[in-house]
C-alpha cells in the first residue's frame, strides 16, 4: 500500500509540474507562408471561376489582431490602414524578371482581417482569391498583416504560381 501512495504521489507531482505554458510571441505580428492551392469553383449559376487559397501562419503576442466591422460601410472617408490590414502585392513575370504590378493595374489586393482579441494569438489564416478572368501567366505575392497598434508585420512571399494553360472553357 505504501509502495501504490509513492507512486500516486510521483505522478500528482509530475501532473501539477507540467502546467501548461503559454508561449511567448512578440507583440509585432509575424507571419509565416504555407501554400497556395488553385482551384475551379463554380457559382450557383454555373460559371466557373478560378480560385487560389492563400495559406500562412501567423502568432501576434498582444493579440490585437483584425478590426471590427467598419461604421462607415462605404469607407470613403477612412484611410487605408484603418480599412484593410492584409495587403498582397502581385508580381507578373515578363521575359526573365519579375515585375511589381501597379496599384492602378491591380496589383495590390487588401483585405479586412477579422477581430481577434486572445493573448497570446496563434493560428492560421486562409484567404481566397477569384480569379474571373486570367489576365497574368506566372505571378508570386508578398504579403504582410497590421495590428490594431499598427504594428506591420514581417513581409513573406507565396512560391511561383503559373496561371497558364488553364482555360475555364474546357473544364
Amino acid at each position: 500500500m505504501k509502495k501504490v501512495t509513492t507512486v500516486i504521489s510521483a505522478l500528482l507531482l509530475v501532473l501539477v509540474s507540467c502546467e501548461q505554458i503559454d508561449p511567448e510571441y512578440p507583440d509585432t505580428p509575424e507571419i509565416d507562408y504555407q501554400r497556395f492551392d488553385i482551384y475551379i469553383s463554380v457559382d450557383q449559376l454555373g460559371n466557373k471561376n478560378l480560385v487560389g487559397n492563400l495559406s500562412f501562419r501567423f502568432t501576434d503576442g498582444d493579440g490585437n489582431v483584425g478590426w471590427h466591422s467598419l461604421a462607415d460601410s462605404t469607407g470613403m472617408y477612412q484611410p487605408d490602414t484603418l480599412k484593410y490590414n492584409f495587403f498582397l502585392q502581385l508580381y507578373d513575370r515578363q521575359g526573365t524578371s519579375y515585375i511589381k504590378v501597379p496599384e492602378e493595374d491591380g496589383g495590390i489586393l487588401k483585405y479586412r482581417l477579422p477581430y481577434m482579441d486572445k493573448q497570446p494569438l496563434s493560428g492560421i489564416i486562409e484567404l481566397e482569391i477569384s480569379y474571373p478572368v486570367i489576365i497574368h501567366d506566372t505571378i508570386f505575392y508578398t504579403f504582410y498583416i497590421y495590428d490594431r497598434d499598427f504594428n506591420r508585420s514581417n513581409t513573406d512571399t507565396t512560391e511561383v504560381i503559373i496561371l497558364s494553360g488553364i482555360d475555364l472553357d474546357e473544364i
